[in-house]
């Protein structure tokens, strides 16, 4: 910590930062439009005590706004406004559960899905009308609406009326809609291929590694799991390039235990079937899924060395002209290299959920994102937004004006919360209530208990290691281009 008499003596030109002593001899500095500056020991001196004269470095941190010159109010202003536009608008990600009946019982579901008989837990034609005049009275402009599963392709017809309604209103009231399907693709034929498509549904699905691996975490009795989604990530991917279109089916790894000790078979599943990005997810200990933790779960320590052997294999790869990325690493790095928001909606602050996404459940129940949903699974309806009105306007102001969006937000705001916003890396981070809820019973996180900051923060120290080397930092800057996924939530 700096001394209260040498913070005194900072001249009144350098502004406010946060920094750590990133190795023995470099200081990480940051600033709250996401701009970051390495400095030796004796720059960061001169740096914080206005002694820095004007070469290189002084001219970097000039052009970062870690010193202020005449226009840097204004600009400062702008690039702030810029990062943070998303809080001008409502909800653009709107969750849709069309049912909760799967045909898969996957090691790690969170949801405690549903028998393929239960057809009383399909959503009706009546409630997905009702959920549809909701979204579209939102105020935002462009909507994606997204059909998660358990499993989406179990009630179809309602998928298909809800685009064509959707459709229609999107021209009647002038906002622009997307549409995007997770799905397991074992109920994916040639016919709904082609609505999706000629629809502008973008498909994702899972796929944890090898045929062994996958078909193990993702239980599946009347086929093979495996053959049928990699048969199909192909299949759509060769239509795309078919139709000169500039799509790829998402594909998402859920990392266990099984998966630690074989990195690279993992990624090479992944170009094998012509994906070209992996997301290094870990595991989250929610709902169902903590009863297996201990055949599932590992330390922090153990994700860390599975993502930096992940990365390095990946950046070799790139290295040698296979084009691939790591989409978690891509969330943090267009923070870090570029000028907008990345669209993710987790990792932000406050974090998406109320305001930015909302799940609507089968059954007219609405809430703040769709982990909130399966802890309605578990009777626990403390996080319930509210219900499905009769009109879209009433449905929208219950929802925005509920108490789980007022908790919601205040408890996923960084800027308030102790040591988190002193972080060097609070520009890049998130907090997720659910995540604290479910660890430590408050959905205000614990800094020096919270899990997921342990992980956030290792895949940050490793990523800014790598930027000071220039081969990588060009590797991650085609990353940023290439990004044009859609958005999505966390998806099991």
């Amino acid at each position: 910590m700096l001394e209260l008499t040498k913070i005194k003596q900072i001249d009144n030109n350098v502004w406010f930062f946060r920094f750590k002593k990133f190795d023995e001899s470099t200081y990480l500095i940051t600033n709250d439009i996401w701009k970051y500056c390495f400095l030796d020991k004796s720059d960061f001196w001169d740096f914080i005590s206005g002694k820095l004269n004007a070469w290189d470095k002084y001219n970097e941190l000039l052009q970062k706004k870690f010193i202020k010159n005449k226009d840097y109010e204004t600009e400062m202003a702008k690039s702030f406004a810029k990062k943070n536009e998303f809080l001008a608008y409502g909800p653009s990600l709107h969750i849709i559960v069309t049912t909760l009946r799967c045909n898969h019982k996957c090691q790690y579901c969170h949801a405690a899905v549903a028998p393929m008989t239960a057809k009383n837990m399909d959503m009706t034609k009546e409630t997905a009308t009702k959920v549809v005049d909701a979204i579209f009275y939102t105020s935002n402009p462009n909507l994606t609406i997204e059909f998660q599963w358990w499993e989406s392709l179990v009630n179809w017809e309602i998928v298909k009326y809800i685009i064509e309604y959707s459709n229609t209103k999107a021209q009647y009231l002038k906002k622009n809609v997307n549409y995007a399907l997770v799905s397991n693709l074992t109920l994916m034929d040639e016919e709904k291929l082609q609505y999706l498509i000629e629809n502008n549904v973008w498909i994702s699905t899972s796929l944890d590694w090898d045929e062994e691996t996958h078909n193990y975490n993702r239980t599946f009795k009347e086929w093979n799991s495996f053959e049928q989604v990699t048969y199909w990530i192909k299949r759509i991917n060769e239509e795309y390039q078919k139709r000169w279109m500039d799509n790829r089916v998402w594909a998402l790894l859920t990392v266990t235990k099984k998966t630690l000790s074989r990195y690279k078979e993992t990624i090479d599943t992944y170009v094998n079937v012509w994906l070209n990005s992996i997301f290094l997810r870990p595991l989250n200990p929610y709902w169902f899924a903590a009863a297996d933790l201990e055949k599932l779960w590992y330390s922090p320590e153990d994700f860390e060395k599975f993502y930096i052997n992940s990365m390095e294999y990946i950046l070799e790869l790139n290295k040698k002209w296979t084009i691939f990325r790591e989409s978690l690493s891509s969330i943090y790095l267009s923070k870090i290299l570029s000028e907008t928001d990345p669209n993710y909606l987790d990792e932000r602050s406050p974090c998406g959920a109320c305001i930015w996404q909302v799940a609507y459940n089968f059954d007219w129940k609405i809430y703040s994102c769709d982990e909130w949903r399966m802890l309605g699974r578990m009777w626990d309806e403390n996080f319930l937004m509210t219900t499905v009105a009769d009109t879209g306007e009433e449905t929208y102001k219950n929802m925005i004006q509920s108490e789980t969006t007022k908790i919601m937000v205040q408890a996923s705001t960084l800027d308030w919360l102790p040591w988190y916003n002193d972080s060097v890396y609070k520009p890049y981070i998130w907090v997720c209530p659910i995540h604290s809820y479910k660890t430590s019973g408050n959905i205000i996180p614990n800094y020096s208990k919270d899990h997921k900051k342990i992980l956030d923060f290792a895949v940050l120290d490793y990523l800014f290691k790598k930027l000071r080397n220039d081969t990588d930092k060009v590797v991650f800057e085609e990353w940023i281009w290439m990004n044009r996924e859609p958005i999505l939530c966390n998806i099991i």
